[in-house]
């Protein structure tokens, strides 16, 4: 059987891959076709300092890593493919920042990644694909990234879990993504907290996160509750970016180093 393609660095030379998932009402994307545009979408949602990849979700990647292969050799077979698939990207992002030094990228409290010391990063996989970010951390405090299917909608009951009452559809508006605002805010805040996690090891909540999407900017605010703080301060609301591609719904949060506050805007 051959070997499936590897990860599409987000940055900087040859095909890579990090798997995603693919959004609503579009069937089953290709990864084939659509993998270069799923990479380059996910490069554009950071400074050009992070280290990007992409890739599908396919048989069992080979992994050099026994470390790796143990956290997930009891795991069914789909689990496997996916954490493997995704520490495939989480490699390639980091060759793309000069920072892969042949370790493994361990599993930490909550599963949060274990990446080299001076690294930040996010793992994500979902729909059949998988894809992981990194940066050295003097170029960023923290990083997340969330992969999801747009299709379905988040149903009514777990709209009610995930959203507050000011972040729910507007079905007076006739923006093509409206019926999917609940699942884009969903992902945010999935990537917020996979940002926040590995330095603060707040276990947040849904409702700990008001997000208010822009869908036509493919920008958001995150605003964490107060109730929630860093060296004695509430954070500053969160400024990221999310795209919709190839039946996908990709979200990234770059807070940039120093203190949180400094995300990526425009």
């Amino acid at each position: 059987m051959t070997d499936p393609p590897g990860p599409l660095p987000g940055r900087g030379s040859v095909q890579a891959t990090d798997a995603g998932d693919a959004p609503a009402g579009a069937g089953e994307p290709s990864l084939v076709s659509d993998a270069a545009e799923l990479a380059s979408t996910v490069a554009a949602l950071f400074p050009v300092s992070v280290g990007t990849a992409l890739g599908p979700v396919d048989d069992e990647p080979p992994c050099p890593f026994p470390a790796e292969r143990a956290v997930v050799a009891t795991a069914t077979a789909a689990r496997r493919r996916e954490f493997l698939a995704g520490r495939r990207c989480a490699h390639a992002a980091l060759r793309a920042i000069g920072r892969d030094e042949g370790l493994a990228v361990g599993r930490g409290v909550m599963r949060a990644p274990l990446w080299p010391a001076g690294v930040v990063g996010s793992i994500s996989h979902a729909g059949g694909l998988a894809g992981a970010v990194t940066a050295r951390t003097a170029d960023a405090w923290g990083l997340g990234l969330d992969i999801e299917l747009l299709e379905p909608p988040l149903d009514a009951a777990l709209e009610r879990i995930v959203m507050g009452s000011g972040e729910l559809p507007q079905p007076a508006r006739a923006h093509p993504l409206e019926p999917y605002r609940s699942k884009i805010a969903f992902s945010v805040k999935e990537c917020v907290h996979k940002c926040l996690f590995p330095r603060t090891r707040w276990a947040l909540d849904f409702h700990d996160v008001a997000v208010a999407v822009d869908l036509d900017a493919t920008g958001y605010d995150a605003v964490v509750d107060e109730g929630f703080r860093l060296a004695g301060r509430a954070l500053p609301p969160l400024e990221g970016r999310f795209a919709v591609v190839g039946g996908y719904v990709l979200a990234g949060l770059w807070v940039g180093p120093g203190a949180p506050g400094h995300a990526l805007t425009g």
